[in-house]
């Protein structure tokens, strides 16, 4: 059996829709590809629902930073002549700066 949290590939989904198709129990497809049933439940009632096998997107935490500020970040850190202080102290200005900007 593998891990819990380790997803379901778009290729052993087909094989689960493809032998669930052919008549097989969820126990015996289990077996067959290493999942528990309710895992293999869970692959076919999402393809039954929306008919496709690949996973829906999952919600989470919202990001902290923008894609713009991360690219920022990045940048700043790639500097290696500027200190840890210094970097700090620009992003603070500089999210300040953006935050009184926005509504």
């Amino acid at each position: 059996m593998d891990l819990k949290g380790n997803e379901i590939t778009p290729e052993a989904r087909k094989i689960i829709i493809k032998l669930r198709n052919e008549g097989k129990t969820l126990r015996e497809i289990g077996k067959i590809v290493e999942r528990t049933h309710s895992s293999i439940q869970r692959v076919i009632n999402n393809y039954t629902s929306s008919k496709s096998i690949i996973s829906k997107p999952r919600s989470g935490r919202p990001f902290k930073l923008t894609a713009r500020e991360k690219r920022y970040v990045k940048s700043v850190h790639l500097n290696r002549r500027i200190s840890a202080f210094q970097i700090a102290k620009t992003l603070k200005r500089d999210l300040k700066e953006h935050s009184m900007k926005t509504p």
